[in-house]
């Protein structure tokens, strides 16, 4: 199954979201491939502390930010994992649209819009 966790805007749990998503699968025994979509490399990043502290389970994590090149790499290795989830970028991106094409399953994250505008004030 491939899953992508996206939003057009940033700082709405995103990459959070696609880490645990990731864990949760590779506890449950899947193979798990986490695809970090996005040019910061946050989930990228959060893979790398897990794996220097020696928490498990590991988790196989590759950072494509161009959308040709995330969509070549998913149909060249979708067969060798149980599981893929993508961590698309908070803009609309190459990443995110090719990301949008081959998913089966959206999670799409959405603030609450008070809550935004008190954060403004």
């Amino acid at each position: 199954m491939i899953l992508t966790v996206g939003n057009t805007k940033g700082g709405v749990g995103k990459t959070t979201l696609a880490v645990q998503l990731a864990i949760s699968r590779a506890l449950e025994g899947r193979d798990v491939w986490l695809i970090d979509g996005d040019r910061q490399g946050t989930a990228g990043a959060a893979i790398s502390a897990r794996s220097i502290t020696g928490r498990s389970p590991g988790i196989a994590c590759a950072q494509y930010p161009d959308g040709a090149q995330l969509r070549t790499q998913i149909n060249q290795q979708r067969d060798k994992w149980q599981d893929i989830v993508i961590d698309a970028g908070g803009r609309d991106s190459t990443a995110l649209r090719a990301a949008l094409v081959l998913t089966d399953v959206l999670v799409g994250l959405k603030l609450n819009q008070r809550l935004e505008a008190e954060r403004l004030s």
